[in-house]
C-alpha cells in the first residue's frame, strides 16, 4: 500500500526521565533524556515502513531541528516531500517521572507562509493519483487556517483517494465535513469534538452512542483510543472494544501512532479482518509504550502481545 502521509507542524521530542515525581515551581532533576523525531507523520511513516507498507512524507523543515527530523526518515529510507520555512521546526518537551506521571509542554510552531504551504499542497497535487491513501496528522501550525485539513480531504476525495484524520479541535470538526474515511480520536479529543465533559466519556455505553453519532453524521469510522482502558471502534462493520496489554511505561509519545498505522497496515495494506487489525493495532500501541522516547516497535515485540490483547464485538 502507497501512502501519502501529511504532518503541517513537525515537532521534535525531548523526553525528560525523572527518579522522583515531578515536583512543579521548584528543581527537578532527570536521570536521563531522549530525543526523537516526534512527529505525528513521522512516527506513522516510519512505523509503516517497517511493517512492509510505502509511506511517502510530506512536512516542513528548517533550523537545526529540521536537519534533525530529516535524518530520522532518511535512514530509514522513508521517501520525502520537505519544503523549508523560515519558522524552523518546533521543539516539544516530555517529562515522565517516577509515578507514570505524563506532562507535556508542547510549541505551537510556525508561522507557516502562504507560499509555504502552497509548496506541500501542489507537490500533494502532483502526485495524488500515485496512492492507494492520504494520512493527514497533527496540529495546524500558526499562520495556516484551521480548515486546511477539509481542503485536503476534498482535493484526495475528488481524485478518489480516501483519506484518514488524526488531529483535534477546530480542525478536526471541520476536516469532518469533507468526510474522511477514518478518524481517530483520544478521549480528550473526542469530548471536544462533541461538546461533553471528558469524564462522561468513561461510561462505554455513551461513548459509543457518541462516536455512532459521529458516523451517521459524517459517513466515517471511528477509533477512539483510551490509553489503560483500550479502545474503542464504531464503524461500519459495526462496534469493538479493544483491550490492552500489561506493559512498564517507558514512552507514551507516538503510542496513538504506532496504533493508527499498525491498523492501516492490517486493515487496508494486508486485507485483514477487523477483528485480526484491531488486535494488532492495540498490540502495536502496548508494545511502543514499552519503549524509550518515540522509539517504535518491531513486528517481533507486537506479535508477541497478541494474545495479550482482547478484541469483543459490542454490536
Amino acid at each position: 500500500m502507497k501512502i501519502a502521509v501529511i504532518t503541517l507542524n513537525p515537532g521534535v521530542d525531548r523526553i525528560v526521565y525523572l527518579p522522583t515525581p515531578l515536583h512543579p515551581g521548584t528543581m527537578n532533576r532527570s536521570t536521563h533524556t531522549v530525543m526523537n523525531q516526534g512527529s505525528k507523520g513521522a512516527n506513522q511513516a516510519m512505523m509503516l515502513s517497517s511493517l512492509g507498507e510505502e509511506p511517502v512524507y510530506y512536512s516542513f523543515t528548517g533550523g537545526a531541528m529540521g536537519d534533525f527530523c530529516e535524518s530520522f526518515t532518511r535512514e530509514q529510507g522513508i521517501p520525502s516531500r520537505m519544503v523549508p520555512t523560515a519558522c524552523g521546526v518546533r521543539l516539544n518537551i516530555k517529562v515522565i517521572d517516577s509515578e507514570g506521571g505524563c506532562t507535556e509542554l508542547n510549541e505551537k510552531g510556525g508561522p507557516v507562509t502562504e507560499e509555504e504551504l502552497g509548496q506541500m499542497l501542489m507537490a500533494l497535487q502532483n502526485d495524488i493519483r500515485t496512492y492507494d491513501m492520504v494520512s493527514l496528522c497533527g496540529s495546524i501550525p500558526q499562520g495556516v487556517e484551521k480548515s486546511v485539513y477539509n481542503s485536503i480531504i476534498t482535493m484526495v476525495r475528488e481524485a478518489g483517494v480516501p483519506a484518514v484524520l488524526d488531529c483535534d479541535g477546530e480542525a478536526l470538526s471541520l476536516g469532518l465535513q469533507a468526510k474522511p474515511m477514518l478518524i481517530k480520536p483520544n478521549r480528550r479529543e473526542l469530548a471536544g469534538l462533541i461538546g461533553e465533559n471528558e469524564e462522561k466519556l468513561k461510561d462505554v455505553d455513551f461513548l459509543v452512542e457518541a462516536c455512532g453519532k459521529v458516523v451517521f453524521h459524517y459517513d466515517t469510522d471511528v477509533i477512539c483510543t483510551l490509553d489503560e482502558d483500550g479502545s474503542v471502534f464504531v464503524g461500519k462493520s459495526g462496534v469493538w472494544k479493544v483491550g490492552v496489554a500489561k506493559v512498564p511505561l517507558r514512552g507514551f509519545s507516538g503510542a496513538g501512532d504506532t496504533y493508527l498505522s499498525a491498523y492501516l497496515h492490517k486493515r487496508y495494506g494486508e486485507r485483514c479482518s477487523e477483528e485480526e487489525s484491531l488486535r494488532y493495532a492495540a498490540a502495536a500501541s502496548c508494545a511502543k509504550i514499552a519503549k524509550e522516547g518515540t522509539t517504535l516497535p518491531s513486528p517481533s515485540e507486537i506479535d508477541a502481545l497478541l494474545t495479550e490483547i482482547s478484541v469483543e464485538k459490542i454490536k
